[in-house]
């Protein structure tokens, strides 16, 4: 896979067909039982991680449709004002316990196809407008960045980054 960053829509689609491919084939890897049982050295499993992307993709999803992003992740704004990320992840961490792993990545699936989607129906302009523009009311400040970096950061990106 490439490491250049994306910069525009077409790089975007095919940096997140790779990291898709990428963390599908380290997926398949792994028994069920490496997946639910062992833990990594902050106690949690594969399992956790997947619901982990789940969550931070449907936050994505939501905020390229200019919905509430904390929402669509199962937080609530005061959650999202008072608690360190780590401590929003933890939260989160919770949400897919009683799903079975095959419920899980089902739902990474449809999440992942969802994003894709919506990803194919913003023009390039639409990936180039930045955060405030999606999220008016969201209580963080806009870096000025391009969307499409959020978009990586919370997609493709993350997945990369919870393969080790």
């Amino acid at each position: 896979m490439s490491d250049a960053r994306p910069t525009d829509k077409s790089t975007l689609q095919r940096h997140l067909s790779e990291a898709w491919t990428q963390l599908q084939n380290v997926l398949d890897s792994f028994s069920e039982e490496q997946m639910t049982q062992r833990k990594d050295r902050a106690g949690w499993t594969v399992k956790d991680h997947l619901g982990h992307l789940i969550d931070w993709e449907a936050g994505i999803i939501a905020m390229l449709k200019r919905q509430p992003r904390y929402a669509a992740m199962g937080l609530t704004s005061e959650i999202m004002r008072t608690k360190s990320e780590d401590e929003q992840n933890e939260i989160l961490r919770g949400q897919y316990a009683e799903q079975s792993l095959s419920q899980v990545r089902a739902t990474l699936r449809q999440t992942h196809g969802e994003l894709e989607a919506i990803i194919q129906t913003l023009s390039e302009a639409d990936l180039l407008k930045g955060y405030s523009y999606y999220q008016p009311d969201a209580p963080s400040t806009d870096s000025g960045d391009p969307i499409l970096r959020w978009v990586v950061g919370n997609s493709g990106g993350h997945y990369l980054e919870h393969l080790p």
